[in-house]
């Protein structure tokens, strides 16, 4: 009888299955493709997550310490305003090229030269009477007359300012140089054209025409140059002037 029953039962699940077994393996497909498919959309959320994560931190990484300190170092250099001693030194030495045109000026203002290199064929005397060959008699002479052959250049004894170009009467063409302290100079008998006008500033050698044969009063000399030195109009001894 016990048999009988478990036969029973034994066929009553085949029976089951045979009839329920579709359903129930395609249930559990179902069920295995779900599973499935969740794993696989959780993996890929989970590496797009990471990946999103990686992309941050690679862009709002932080500079390296470093850097930031090689930074500043590179910004404090280029910034650091220069020494006041090189400031001072540069100032130094603009102010010593200063002085030192300005005395180079000086000393070429107060620079001295005979306007030829002859020697005298009649001195300087407003003391006492010298005789003149030319008009045969003694008188004064305010100047030297430098021998020098026609045509030799006459040049500027100081530094000035030509303030006269004339034909004098006696003495011939002439040029007049003002000078600071009230000095003037006078070079005559020079050849009928200068080489400088009124208002011309020059330095001491500055060539000023040439030697001439124009002097009337001191035709009987050689050929010279008549050198005169005045202070505030009054004559002084040109060698006294030129030192």
């Amino acid at each position: 009888m016990q048999n009988n029953s478990d036969s029973s039962k034994s066929g009553g699940f085949r029976k089951f299955f045979q009839e329920k077994g579709y359903y129930i393996v395609l249930f559990l497909c179902i069920v295995a493709v779900g599973i499935s498919g969740y794993l696989f959309v959780s993996n890929a959320i989970a590496e797009k997550n990471s990946l999103n994560e990686s992309l941050s931190v690679a862009t709002s990484a932080a500079v390296p310490p470093d850097a930031q300190a090689g930074a500043g170092k590179k910004t404090q250099s280029t910034q650091t305003a220069p020494k006041s001693g090189a400031r001072d030194s540069d100032t130094a030495e603009t102010a010593a090229i200063l002085e030192g045109d300005d005395a180079v000026r000086a000393a070429a203002e107060a620079l001295r030269v005979w306007p030829v290199s002859g020697s005298a064929l009649a001195a300087y005397s407003v003391d006492k009477l010298s005789y003149n060959a030319t008009v045969k008699d003694w008188r004064t002479h305010e100047g030297v007359d430098l021998a020098a052959v026609a045509g030799t250049p006459v040049k500027a004894a100081c530094a000035g300012t030509v303030t006269a170009v004339y034909d004098d009467e006696f003495l011939g063409t002439t040029v007049v140089l003002s000078h600071t302290d009230g000095y003037t100079t006078q070079y005559a008998n020079l050849a009928a054209v200068p080489t400088v006008s009124v208002g011309d500033t020059v330095e001491a050698g500055k060539v000023l025409g040439s030697v001439g044969a124009t002097a009337i009063l001191e035709a009987g000399e050689d050929s010279h140059l008549h050198f005169a030195v005045y202070h505030d109009g009054s004559p002084v001894d040109p060698a006294e002037f030129i030192g």
